[in-house]
Formats: C-alpha cells, structure tokens, sequence
C-alpha cells in the first residue's frame, strides 16, 4: 500500500529507534511520531534534546515519500510528501479490490441461530448481521470463511410448539406468514400450559421424548412445521444478504453428543450426579453443567460436543471456530470448550465465544401481535415503511426502483444502527434514527455513495489522477487509512472499526462536495478522480457491513 511505502522509508531512516515510531494523537499533524521520553535514561538528556539531535540527524538522509522530518516537543514527526503521495493513493483507492489482504487459515463463523417453531425475534436480527459482517472482514483479510448456523429443531421448546398445536388440521393453513403466526400462538400457548397445569406439563415431556426417540406418531408433524420455520429463516437470510455454507442442527447432533459425553463419563472428564451426567467445573474455576440430565437424554452441552466433532472433521483443518452468541451462554462456552479440550487437544485455543450485547427498542413500542417478542421482520418492515414514507416515495422514480431502494435502505438502517456500535454494547434501537438520512446512519451512507455515483455519470470528463488542493489531499489521507481499518477490524472481529471509518469519510466527502465546485471546475478530471476513489471505498466499506451500495436514492 503507497502509505505502507512511507511507513517502511520512515522506518529505514529511524534505523535502530524505528520501533518507537507511532500513529500519533489527532492533535499533532504529522503522519508518523517517535516521542522520545523512554530514551531520555538511557542518554541521560532531556527528551526535547533528543528530538532535536535525532530530527537534525535523520534530515540528512535523502527522501522519496518523506517531505520533512522535524523536532517539535518531545517528539520527532515525520511528515509525508502528500504531492507524490495524493496521486498513487487515489489510483489504488481506486481498485476494486483496495485494502484487501493477503491472509491466510480457515475460520468457521458461525451465526444467526434461530430455533424452529419460535419467532426470528430481534436479537437473532442482531447476531445475523454481526455474524456475516464478521464473516465478510475476515474472508477480506484473506482468510477462507465457512459460514455455519446451528439450528435447534429438538428440544423442550418444540414439544410446547407441538403440544399447542393439539389435534389442529395444519393442512388447512395457508401461506408462510399465517403458519408462522400459527407456529408462534402454539407456542405460547404451549409454554404457557407448561407453566401453569401440570397435565399440560407432563404430556409435553411426553412429546419430548417422543421427538428423540423419532416416535412416528410425532416425526409427521414435527418434520411437517420444522420445515414451515425453516422456509420463513430462509427468506430472512435471503433479505440480509446471508448465505450458508452449513446448516448444523440439534436433531443430527443430539446422538453424536450423548455418545461423546459417555465417552468422556468413562474418561473421568464429566462423572455421574443424582441420575445425571456432569461437568464438575469447580477444579477449573468453572461452573457446574448437566451434559446427561436424569432421563437418558443429552442436553445442550452433549449436542454442542456432538457440533465441535462436526465442524473440526467436516471442513479439514480449521484454524479457529467463532460462535456469534449471547452474553448469557458465556459459562455455557467456557465448560463446553474446556471439555472438549480435555477429550482431545485439537480444540485447544481453536474456538471463541464472540458475545453481542442485548437489544430493545428506545420508544418501548413492540409488535402489538407478538406481545413482549419484537420480531425481526416487523423491525425491518418498520424501517422500509419510515425510509419509504420519509423520502424514497417522494422521488421522480419508477416504482420498482422506489421498492429497491426502500427495501435496501431498510436492510442498511438496521445493519448500520447494530454495527456502528461494539459488538458487546447494549443497544436501545431507535428506529426514527436509524432511517433517517442525516447523521450516523446507513442510509445517509448509501445516500452519500449514490451521491459520488450521480456526479460521476454527469460529468463530462473522465477522471485522472493529479495533484490536489490542501481539503483534497485530507480526503486522500483518510482514503489511505482504509487497508489499516480493514485489516484491523479483521483482527479484533469488531465490524464497527469500519462502521466508524466510513461514516467518517463520507461526512468528510459531503463536507467536500458543498464547498467546492466539481463539475466544470478547472481541476475537474482531478477531482473526478477523488470522487471515483471516495465512491469505491465506502463501496467496499458497506459490503464489509453487508449493506447494499446504491447508485441511486
């Protein structure tokens, strides 16, 4: 990268000192510093001295990218010659592939999660679009990316679902989004009967079973509406741009599990409690977990063994496997890993648990027909009805072009308003902000692409790289701090890392566009190449989020 050439000259030229060189403070203007106080014991001088003799001694060498290097302080500053810089940057900014890396491994990122017969609520929508924007910075790193989702389609859940549905013709339902509503009042009615009347309760243990052990007198009905949930998550990973390189479900790892924990029964890892099976943490400052639970069956901590077994054997070598899971699984991870580690040293270090915080909405409205459950698709209908209703309806465009780009601005609002914060922050969604076009938004984002698309199909010339006025070259600067975001966003698995950078240069671009003239300006190629360069890289920027760019809104 033409950055990385300045860095590695400035390097040289420091010799022996080059490891104090840093990125320094927003205050001070240079483009690389080395402070000097850790060397001031050492030479027994104070350290403006040594910035001074150093500056002095390092100016001596001859520069290419380098246009000064100057004592100010303590620090010696390195300046870049940003008239040879500016040009190299925007032709690489330029590139379809700018900033990506040459990586290597192979990391499982394993997302979303839902569980059939219940609703795809909020905090799903959260973990898909934190999952897959994990997913896109790390494949542009250069690493090789499996995306996996781990379904649960057994378990004391679906035996409510069942129960509710009672002796219920589900033949005569019609259409996914009324059988959802159906699935999601059996289950309430389920879970609300296993509460409150103990009947209730012991027949819907009686299903349970009946589920495990394939009893044909439920397998019907189960197959029947685990497909109906299947479809309805299908169409919610169409929406958000996510495809899936593996389903994983709890029904194909429920026996592979309970074998493995009666393997490590017999090892000593996990041993026998009151007709259980279990995990006693307590030598390794860990909680205590049922992997068998009194009746025979395996329990989510067996099936996550039965899971790992899959994931390290199905894939080859696997260099690390991210589950994108809730705060409240954290104890749940640190003794699944830590048995599985036990079993076998292959899983050793080899998997993270990356949490993402909760989520509500700020104004304390829900979906009146979910109660206290805010369905995922209700959330992104909500926003496509505001971006819609706000600004796309009022627009001189087909009405095609005008879904498209409410649909798209929905998709980007949601993504935006989750990514923009840590991954672990609580979030309270707001939904009048999050589609709106001003401020930290992502449809101000797309906007401002759309914007750089609709001055470069009105200008009359084409662009070219040249020299650039002072506010130009400040562009060029953020432009090239692009593959250093990127690479570090990939690194630390923090998606908002980019979220931050873009919305960054796109309020630095608009700053750009009203103050200065582009088309029919004297400069115009050059500053079309600036555009071109600015549009590409927030491009990039919202397909790391998983946002769709626009060339139009």
């Amino acid at each position: 990268m033409t950055l990385e050439k300045f860095r590695e000259e400035s390097r040289q030229i420091a010799g022996n000192y080059n490891t104090l060189l840093e990125t320094p403070p927003k205050e001070i203007k240079a483009d690389l510093a080395m402070p000097c106080f850790s060397l001031a014991r050492e030479l027994r001088k104070a350290p403006q001295e040594i910035a001074v003799s150093l500056a002095k001694e390092f100016s001596k060498n001859k520069f290419t990218l380098i246009k000064e290097i100057k004592a100010e302080g303590s620090y010696v500053n390195f300046y870049a010659n940003w008239d040879k810089l500016s040009e190299e940057i925007i032709t690489s900014a330029s590139e379809k592939e700018y900033g990506k890396g040459n990586g290597k491994g192979k990391v499982i990122v394993e997302f979303a999660h839902p569980n059939t017969h219940k609703l795809f609520h909020i905090g799903h929508l959260r973990n898909i679009i934190t999952g897959e924007s994990v997913a896109r910075m790390l494949e542009y790193s250069g690493v090789k990316v499996i995306r996996a989702n781990y379904q649960g389609d057994v378990g004391l859940h679906i035996a409510k679902c069942l129960w509710g549905i009672g002796k219920e013709d589900v033949k005569k339902i019609k259409g996914l989004d009324e059988k959802i509503r159906f699935l999601g009042k059996a289950y309430a009615k389920g879970s609300k009967s296993y509460e409150e009347d103990e009947n209730a309760k012991k027949e819907i243990i009686e299903i349970n079973a009946k589920i495990y052990k394939k009893d044909p007198g439920i397998m019907k009905l189960w197959q029947e509406t685990r497909q109906w949930s299947l479809d309805y998550f299908a169409r919610i990973y169409g929406r958000v741009y996510t495809r899936y390189d593996r389903l994983f479900f709890e029904s194909e790892v429920a026996e592979k599990g309970l074998k493995i924990s009666q393997d490590a029964l017999k090892k000593g890892i996990l041993k026998e409690s009151d007709g259980a099976v279990i995990f006693d943490g307590e030598p390794h400052g860990l909680d205590k977990r049922v992997f068998i639970n009194s009746l025979g069956f395996p329990t989510y901590e067996a099936k996550e063994l039965g899971l790992a077994e899959l994931e390290f054997t199905e894939f080859g070598k696997i260099d690390k496997c991210i589950h994108v899971v809730g705060p409240e699984q954290a104890s749940f991870f640190k003794v699944t890993f830590k048995v599985e580690e036990l079993l076998d040293q292959k899983y050793k270090d080899k998997q993270l648990h990356l949490a993402y915080g909760w989520v509500k909405l700020r104004d304390g409205k829900m979906s009146s027909r979910l109660g206290n459950v805010i369905e995922g698709e209700w959330l992104l209908q909500e926003l496509k009805k505001a971006i819609l209703g706000n600004y796309v309806a009022k627009e001189d465009h087909d009405e095609n072009l005008k879904e498209e780009i409410a649909e798209a601005g929905a998709i980007g609002a949601a993504k935006y308003y989750f990514l923009k914060y840590g991954t672990a922050s609580e979030i309270s969604f707001d939904i009048k902000e999050a589609a709106s076009l001003e401020g930290d938004t992502g449809p101000y984002l797309q906007y401002t692409h759309a914007r750089a698309a609709s001055i470069l199909r009105k200008a009359g010339k084409e662009p070219k790289a040249g020299g650039l006025s002072e506010k130009e070259t400040g562009l060029a600067r953020k432009l090239a701090e692009f593959p250093g975001a990127a690479q570090k966003a990939a690194e630390e698995l923090k998606p908002n890392i980019v979220a931050n950078y873009v919305f960054e240069l796109a309020s630095m671009f608009n700053a750009y566009y009203h103050d200065e003239k582009i088309i029919g300006s004297k400069d115009e190629a050059e500053k079309l190449a600036l555009v071109a360069a600015v549009k590409n890289v927030i491009g990039i920027c919202l397909n790391l989020l998983g946002i769709k760019p626009l060339e139009k809104m």
